[in-house]
């Protein structure tokens, strides 16, 4: 682990040199299986990616949403794309505030994932069971992605926070 931390730190600061500005280490404000979030001095958030796949999927979502000026689904935030840089797999984004969604390294573009149905009905039954009586209006904001290719499925807590969750 202390090898991949000094490998997404290297990525960071290459990043934040190329950019004139800085990373601010001492507080990570996300980590996962994808990499690690640092906040910037100008106010932004860097995620460095391990994986060149997740960092391409993540990249072409924030991309796509950019692109139609979609900042908000339902009434949940999205991250604004600032930058990116594919050779150190960095994307530079906003910094929001809950309700938000984020974390899209393991979204669909432009099609849907091929889960049967039985592996669909007990990925919502996960979803009811983490969000209860806020699921629908979970899932209409998973709609809304939908209908603009970009199918979110990574839903969890963390990646999805209201207000009243933090």
């Amino acid at each position: 682990m202390d090898d991949l931390l000094s490998k997404l730190e290297t990525q960071a600061v290459a990043y934040a040199k190329s950019r004139g500005i800085s990373i601010v280490f001492d507080n990570p404000v996300g980590c996962g299986t994808d990499g690690r979030v640092w906040k910037t001095s100008r106010k932004s958030a860097v995620k460095v990616f391990e994986r060149e796949s997740n960092y391409e999927r993540e990249r072409d979502c924030y991309r796509r949403l950019k692109a139609l000026a979609i900042f908000q689904v339902g009434r949940f935030e999205i991250p604004r794309l600032i930058d990116q840089d594919d050779r150190w797999l960095v994307i530079e984004m906003g910094i929001v505030a809950p309700p938000f969604l984020l974390d899209f390294a393991k979204s669909y573009l432009n099609h849907p994932p091929d889960f049967s149905p039985e592996v669909m009905a007990e990925w919502e039954e996960q979803q009811i069971e983490w969000f209860g009586d806020r699921w629908p209006e979970i899932r209409s904001a998973l709609y809304d992605l939908d209908k603009i290719g970009i199918y979110y499925r990574d839903v969890r807590p963390g990646n999805i926070m209201f207000p009243e969750d933090t």
